[in-house]
């Protein structure tokens, strides 16, 4: 047991990580090592950067070259012989192809089972929760790469009526109503994210004001008069919420931990890119990202039993019947605007009720239901469904749903709500360093490698963005 154990402290585990980086053959190794830096040593160094919360390539450059100290922790704790520059390092990881690191997470993952590090996180029926949720770390109008994904220009739509709708379901938040409700009198509105008409006065847009001056109704407008009209207001658009007439390209990833709501640590599993396959003109997206990765955990791990946590998102038949078939119990969250049908069902049916109190003064009210029709699409799909409302001492109440293929009782809703809130915990992790070391990021054109979760999503995002100078 202590020579396994060894390998789980902060040496042991960086000697793992170093010894598996030198397995990697990139494309374009050079001959001799004097003729380049190894590209271990590009690895290792990224390593170091995001282990030591180095805001920036630069700064990792600039204090490894003047600090002799950070230069010796470098060679003696991380093994580095030469230590690239920012340049350097970007282009040299752009070489590499990120599953080559699959096999540094499963020789880490072995380990920790071997160690036994793995069993304080057993949870519901002796299974292992395993969070997932995808995230973006990269976005530009102006640097790409062939696998990245592109977001098109956002579609400015422009109604032109007689008399501006009243309901909210006749018209689409982010648009324009341009409305002529006398002869002679046009109006123009924006309609914004929470569906309120903003008055624009036409003073703003003097073409527009131009081409309306003189019209008595719409009937009047030419269909250039109309073209004109629209490609106004959308320049109008653009220049006031940025410059959204460009394609954005970006590139994402889905990743996913192993949590325990009592476990301050995460143990993170390889994350799967979400990028453009060569050849293919269609964007990638998080649900076939999650698709795969549930698949490569299963070949990798075909006796590890857990449970899937996730947000609503992933609440829809193809995901969970390939969960099912991947013989992964789930939790996942539900939203009443996704699934209209079963909401109404349950409100239609009888439900237990439960209501309890924790030693902490936090009062727990559930309504749940078992074998429940997912919609109507697949009504012989059943989920097991549970409402949950949390309320504290100072009356303060929150309130969640989600879907599950675990029986729900008395017994085990409390621990199935404290599963499906464990979900925060792939989003914002704390610190890692008591398991395995925080930071490795293999940062090229095709995707971002995490060792561990670090830091939550948007410090994740935001740090990879200030580290790069482009699409690297």
């Amino acid at each position: 047991m202590l020579q396994i154990r060894k390998f789980l402290s902060a040496v042991g585990l960086l000697t793992i990580v170093r010894t598996e980086f030198k397995k990697i053959t990139p494309p374009m190794e050079p001959t001799l090592p004097k003729q380049g830096i190894l590209f271990a040593d590009c690895l290792m160094s990224a390593f170091a950067m995001f282990s030591l919360k180095y805001p920036s390539l630069l700064q990792f450059d600039t204090h490894h070259r003047l600090d002799p100290q950070v230069r010796h922790n470098l060679g003696s704790l991380y093994g580095i012989e030469h230590v690239p520059c920012d340049t350097t390092m970007r282009e040299r990881l752009d070489e590499g192809d990120p599953a080559t690191l699959r096999k540094v997470y499963k020789r880490l993952f072995a380990f920790l089972q071997r160690g036994k590090a793995l069993e304080p996180y057993r949870y519901l029926n002796n299974r292992y929760l395993l969070a997932g949720d995808g995230t973006g770390f990269f976005a530009s109008q102006k640097v790409n790469c062939n696998q990245c994904c592109v977001r098109h220009p956002y579609k400015v739509h422009v109604k032109i009526c007689k008399h501006r709708p009243d309901e909210d379901s006749l018209v689409a938040h982010r648009s324009y109503i341009l409305d002529n409700p006398t002869a002679y009198i046009f109006r123009l509105y924006f309609v914004d994210n929470d569906k309120n008409f903003v008055d624009i006065p036409l003073v703003e847009l003097p073409e527009l004001k131009e081409i309306l001056g003189g019209i008595k109704t719409k009937k009047d407008l030419s269909k250039t008069d109309l073209q004109s009209i629209k490609d106004i207001i959308a320049s109008y658009h653009y220049a006031q919420f940025g410059d959204g007439n460009k394609d954005t390209y970006y590139h994402n990833m889905y990743c996913a931990a192993i949590v325990h709501p009592d476990q301050k640590v995460v143990i993170p599993v390889m994350p799967e890119p979400i990028i453009k396959e060569d050849g293919n003109k269609k964007n990638d997206c998080e649900r076939n990202a999650s698709k795969r990765l549930y698949q490569d955990f299963k070949r990798e791990h075909p006796h590890l039993k857990v449970i899937v946590v996730e947000d609503c998102l992933a609440s829809n038949y193809p995901h969970l019947d390939e969960l099912k078939r991947l013989d992964m119990q789930y939790i996942i969250g539900a939203k009443p605007g996704d699934h209209q049908a079963l909401f109404q069902w349950v409100d239609e049916q009888e439900c237990c009720h439960y209501q309890h109190t924790t030693e902490d003064g936090v009062t727990h009210r559930y309504r749940y239901i078992n074998a429940a029709p997912l919609n109507k699409s697949h009504s012989e799909f059943k989920v097991n469904f549970v409402e949950y409302w949390e309320t504290n001492k100072k009356g303060d109440q929150r309130h969640w749903c989600w879907l599950t293929d675990i029986a729900i009782n008395n017994d085990n809703v409390y621990d199935i709500m404290r599963g499906g809130r464990s979900n925060w915990k792939i989003e914002s992790a704390p610190q890692a360093h008591k398991v395995m070391m925080k930071g490795l990021v293999m940062k090229c054109c095709k995707a971002v490698g995490k060792m561990v979760v670090g830091p939550p999503k948007s410090a994740i995002r935001s740090r990879l963005q200030t580290t790069s100078s482009g699409c690297h």
